[in-house]
Order: C-alpha cells, then sequence, then structure tokens
C-alpha cells in the first residue's frame, strides 16, 4: 500500500527512545500517511538525561522523511504512561474521526494501516466495534478464510479505533465494580481465574487505598495515580460489551523491551513476535464473529490467568525456558 488519501491519520506517541522509534518511523515512510500527529511527553524531572534524550525524539517526530501535515503534542512536564499516552490519544481524536494509533515500539507490517482503513469505514457505525487490532498473539491462521473475526480483548500495541468509541473511556474508572454486576467484570464468557485476574488488574489502576472487599487481595501499596491506560480501555470494552477487529496473522511486532521500556525491562514470549502482510482488500467474516480460539489463549497464555498451580508452573516453565518458544506461546496445535 502506497502513499494516499485512502491512509489513515496516524497518532505516533513516543518519550525518549529514538532506536525503537526509528524503526516505527522506517516501517512508515513507505505508506506515507498524510495526515501525522506526534506526541511525546515531557522529561522526568529526576532523570539527568531525559531532557537531551526528549529532545532528540521530538527532533525525529518533526522530521518525518515524507511529505505530510504534522500536529505536534509536546507539554514540558511529564505526564507519566497513563495520563500522557490517553491525554495523546484524546488530543488525537479531537481532531479525527477515527485513525490508527502507534506507539515508538509497535513495528507495523505494510498491510496494517489498509487493513485498519478498510475495517474503519467499514465498522464506523457499529457501535459494539470499538477497536481495531494490529497485534494477535494467538497462533496465526493464514488458512483461515476470513481476513478478521472479533475479539473480546483489546491490544495495544498497535490499533485503530473511533472517536465516538473513545469517548467512553475513562482514566479514573473509580469505583468499577458500581459501574458492574455484582459478579465482577462483565463478561459472561469469563472462568472464575479470568474474573479474578482481571479484577486484581482493574483495581491496581483504581487511585485509592487498599481495597478491602473479600473477593479481592488487598494492595501491597496504597497509590495515587493509574500506572497505566489500557486495562481502562480494556474495561471500557468489558463494560459496553464491545468488540475488536482480530486480524488472522499477527500485523504488528512490539520491539520494546529493554531496560530503556516504562513496563518491560525484560524480553518476554510476546515481544518480537513475527509478522506478516494480509492480503487486501480484505474478507469480512459473517457478522460480528467471535474468534472463541483466540479470545481462550488470551486469556490462559497472554494473561496467564489459570488456578494457582497452574499459573506458578506456566511462570516456572517462561522464566527457565522449558520448552520450544511455539509451545509456551501456546501456538501448538492439539
Amino acid at each position: 500500500m502506497g502513499a494516499s488519501s485512502s491512509v489513515p491519520p496516524v497518532l505516533l506517541i513516543a518519550f525518549n527512545r529514538t532506536d525503537t522509534l526509528q524503526e516505527v518511523i522506517r516501517a512508515l515512510t513507505p505508506l506515507a500517511p498524510q495526515r501525522m500527529y506526534v506526541a511525546a511527553d515531557g522529561p522526568r524531572a529526576h532523570v539527568a538525561a531525559d531532557p537531551a534524550r526528549c529532545a532528540a525524539v521530538r527532533a525525529m517526530l518533526t522530521n518525518l522523511p515524507w511529505k505530510c501535515d504534522i500536529a505536534t503534542r509536546f507539554p514540558d512536564a511529564n505526564a507519566g504512561c497513563a495520563r500522557g499516552v490517553s491525554g495523546a490519544i484524546s488530543w488525537f481524536f479531537e481532531h479525527e474521526q477515527s485513525g490508527v494509533i502507534l506507539e515508538d515500539d509497535c513495528v507495523p507490517d505494510p498491510s496494517f494501516l489498509g487493513f485498519a482503513a478498510e475495517l474503519l469505514e467499514r465498522h464506523s457505525g457499529d457501535e459494539e466495534v470499538m477497536s481495531v487490532s494490529g497485534t494477535r498473539l494467538a497462533r496465526p491462521l493464514p488458512e483461515q478464510r476470513e481476513s478478521y473475526r472479533f475479539s473480546r480483548y483489546f491490544s495495544a500495541w498497535g490499533w485503530a479505533s473511533w472517536r465516538r468509541a473513545w469517548q467512553r473511556f475513562e482514566l479514573d474508572i473509580g469505583d468499577w465494580r458500581s459501574k458492574c454486576r455484582s459478579s465482577g467484570v462483565p463478561s459472561d464468557h469469563m472462568s472464575r481465574a479470568a474474573r479474578r485476574g482481571w479484577t486484581r488488574r482493574l483495581d491496581e489502576v483504581v487511585p485509592s487505598a487498599p481495597h478491602t472487599q473479600p473477593h479481592t487481595q488487598p494492595h501491597t501499596q496504597p497509590h495515587t495515580q493509574p500506572h497505566t491506560w489500557d486495562y481502562q480501555w480494556t474495561f471500557a470494552h468489558f463494560r459496553h460489551r464491545g468488540l475488536s477487529a482480530l486480524p488472522k496473522v499477527n500485523l504488528v511486532t512490539n520491539i520494546g523491551a529493554g531496560a530503556d521500556a516504562t513496563h518491560t525491562s525484560r524480553a518476554g514470549l510476546w515481544f518480537d513476535i513475527p509478522r506478516q502482510s494480509l492480503a487486501l482488500p480484505t474478507i469480512p467474516p459473517r457478522g460480528l464473529l467471535i474468534d472463541e480460539d483466540a479470545d481462550l489463549h488470551h486469556e490462559l497464555w497472554a494473561k496467564n490467568h489459570r488456578p494457582w498451580l497452574m499459573r506458578k508452573w506456566w511462570q516456572f516453565r517462561n522464566r527457565h525456558s522449558i520448552g520450544s518458544l511455539d509451545a509456551r506461546r501456546g501456538w501448538l496445535r492439539s
């Protein structure tokens, strides 16, 4: 897919890493999106190297190697991952009805922007469809007839959405239980282990004192600010019964594990997954067909929502690299 007005607007979010950002820019260059929104958080006051590194990132973002319109969001102060990223997305959707969001460590296949463009148009009026994912963590299915199906889970590693969906986002989800049924996270499909896992994850991003509800474990440390934004966006999908379009092959690779990463200082199973191209135009599924196998894989393998003993064994296997990488990713055929 070459430079074209059909390429959707792109929000590129960065912070202080030029190496991974350069890879993302290199992947976007042949596609030449004509409307680029670039956002980079301010330097941290306690990190001496941040001012120079942040300045280098901003210089790269304002000197993209193709001709395009560039809008910038460069705050002076550091807002942190949660408010910095979610604030940039809100700013993007103040100006665009729909578009693609990439962070500085998510490298797209050339077909991802075309895939996103088609689905942003096709599902613009489907309130139930809240996002379009570029990352597939489940085993790729190149033989599947449909180009994509739908998932109940959102993936932050390269995605697209609409203003009408992002309006459902809340960074501070507060007493999220009051917005749900008494059974917990509002997802009928979830196992008991999955509901416990998501309850724990959502409690982690609530800026409050430790919880004392009998079905949760108390926090060991009270916190006053959410540390991330993507669990809250996933919660919006849960709360509104939202779906995310999931490609049959992986279209985005996260290359961000390392010492400079915000949340992932060491490489894990889900980094550096190979990208594949998706033939365009896409073949849509009949209706909002759920990829049940991929959703089960997401819970068991990506999130490790299992009974305690099985969860610890899975962690031990990965820590000591027991078994093949495909086996530890849950990709082996049964």
